[in-house]
């Protein structure tokens, strides 16, 4: 059972992998709602991966923490990778962008640690007992957990960052194209 988790876990992290990044690296289009999508689902998938942690032993006050490094890394992403995304519109008509790969990057360090820490100290059956268990981690590993945790949160922030300032880009982009 476990072999067969790690393989599942690692063909949906290439997967991810190579569709975004070919998406970043070349460019694609983009929508709004596409954007907001997807920061959704990037933001769902951290959290249900870093909350399971206060289910193995993290005191529920470092939260705050996980929230102050969320809120932090999104506005200094938001800030440094403006200049990074470039938006055009294509010959089909549609607006496409590129750019902004670092926050990306962050946040697949961030997921593919976590779920390597959950392994080695849970177990092999991480993924599908890590809620609900009462299992309680050494002191080394919490603070480990703790770090990788706060990893995720900066990926997720970072990632988070990025898209408002695609968002922002793509509104304006659309307001000059009708002037």
């Amino acid at each position: 059972m476990a072999s067969s988790q790690i393989l599942i876990f690692i063909i949906v992290i290439a997967i991810v992998m190579v569709f975004r990044f070919r998406k970043i690296f070349s460019g694609g289009p983009v929508s709004k709602n596409r954007v907001i999508f997807a920061t959704i689902s990037y933001f769902g998938i951290s959290m249900f991966t870093v909350f399971s942690s206060f289910q193995v032993g993290v005191s529920i006050w470092y939260v705050f923490a996980y929230a102050g490094v969320l809120v932090g890394a999104t506005y200094l992403s938001h800030r440094l990778v403006k200049d990074s995304i470039k938006v055009w519109r294509s010959d089909d008509g549609k607006i496409h962008a590129k750019g902004g790969n670092i926050p990306y990057v962050i946040w697949i360090v961030g997921l593919v640690s976590r779920f390597a820490l959950g392994y080695v100290f849970i177990g092999p059956d991480y993924l599908m007992t890590a809620y609900g268990s009462q299992k309680t981690l050494s002191t080394l590993a919490i603070e480990v957990t703790l770090i990788v945790d706060l990893i995720m949160m900066l990926g997720v922030g970072t990632l988070a960052g990025r898209n408002i300032n695609l968002i922002s880009k793509i509104k304006h982009f659309t307001t000059e194209q009708k002037l």
